[in-house]
């Protein structure tokens, strides 16, 4: 009987030593200098995370921004389109042919070339199937660093309804809102549904998005989908680009949203973006008006050697009333391989493209 109890109190003492050990042993060390300390506090570009923020809080996921990173910010002062704006289209984002001007002469001089600039460049590559369609007209500058643009009558009224039905088709693929990131904080945050589009079904999206952008093909574009935010549903602040640890080809470097439908003021839904302001010095806010698009490009600029632009965080806010329907697109800096739904390839979209653009001629 006294050999049991001896027993039982080497096991308790045996435990308490364990416990106590662990505890040490598992404290996270002291930075051993003043570089250290910096490196665990930065939050790359997004300055020094609070301690313990609310989810609710604007910054609970992204601090604020570093002043550096504040202060590369150039709101709009016009919302025209300018040689400035083609220069950084082109320079910066690398779409040296965006939105071109098909009917320009070939035979202009340089002055009048210039003078052209302004408005849109000519086309120097052969000529693609897009040719037959017009430029986009009254584009608009919401935030020039970065860059984020509106480009009104972008679908008419007919096809934001069709792009609506088509997503109780049996050919796409319906699921709830993927987010980039796989923690259960990032799915937690958008409550939407998706419905992913064969290419072919999709022509008029993929040609206009093209067409603007001024590509020769459709291979960099993800899968079109569709995304329904009935009121209550929202998207929190996320960034589009892929991250680092995120599985991945090549990068996404531009973000196409068309508005499906309108939403008022009071309605809410509005595409918002936390660190951009507007003409009026409020958070830069954009309204879902139908038929519009709204394109940025989520990785280039922003921080050197960062495979994202943390500047363009921005996020769905929640629908009051209505619902809230868009169609989406990213673009991918290489050629994408699509994997919903099942069987989706973007040559199967050549022939309703062709017929498509024919309507244009």
């Amino acid at each position: 009987m006294m050999l049991l109890k001896n027993n039982k109190c080497l096991l308790l003492l045996l435990a308490f030593v364990s416990e106590f050990a662990d505890g040490f042993l598992c404290r996270d060390p002291k930075p051993t200098s003043a570089l250290h300390a910096k490196g665990r506090a930065s939050g790359g570009g997004f300055g020094t995370p609070k301690k313990a923020p609310k989810i609710e809080d604007d910054y609970a996921l992204f601090p604020k921004l570093d002043p550096n990173i504040l202060s590369t910010l150039i709101p709009s002062d016009t919302t025209t389109f300018s040689s400035e704006i083609y220069q950084r289209l082109d320079q910066i984002y690398g779409f040296p042919d965006f939105n071109y001007d098909t009917q320009a002469s070939s035979t202009t001089s340089l002055l009048e070339d210039l003078i052209t600039l302004s408005e849109s460049p000519t086309l120097d590559s052969s000529s693609t199937m897009f040719d037959s369609l017009p430029a986009f007209n009254n584009l608009r500058v919401l935030h020039v660093d970065p860059l984020v643009i509106s480009v009104p009558n972008f679908f008419t009224a007919d096809e934001c309804e069709r792009y609506q039905a088509l997503s109780t088709n049996t050919n796409s693929l319906q699921s709830r809102s993927p987010t980039v990131g796989k923690d259960a904080v990032a799915k937690a945050q958008r409550t939407s549904t998706t419905w992913y589009h064969p290419f072919a079904s999709v022509p008029e999206l993929m040609v206009k998005a093209s067409r603007l952008l001024g590509l020769d093909s459709i291979d960099c574009w993800e899968e079109p989908q569709t995304v329904r935010y009935r009121p209550k549903e929202k998207f929190t602040w996320h960034l589009d680009a892929l991250g680092p640890t995120e599985k991945q080809d090549s990068q996404r470097i531009a973000t196409l949203l068309v508005y499906l439908t309108d939403l008022s003021t009071e309605d809410g839904g509005a595409t918002l973006f936390r660190d951009l302001q507007d003409e009026h010095g409020q958070r830069l806010a954009v309204r879902p008006t139908q038929g519009t698009a709204l394109l940025f490009f989520p990785a280039a600029g922003g921080l050197p050697e960062t495979p994202y632009d943390i500047r363009t965080l921005h996020c769905g806010q929640q629908v009051v009333s209505g619902d809230k329907w868009i169609a989406q697109l990213w673009l991918r800096e290489r050629p994408y391989v699509p994997t919903a739904p099942p069987g989706n390839r973007h040559a199967q979209a050549m022939t309703a493209m062709a017929e498509y653009c024919r309507l244009f001629s």
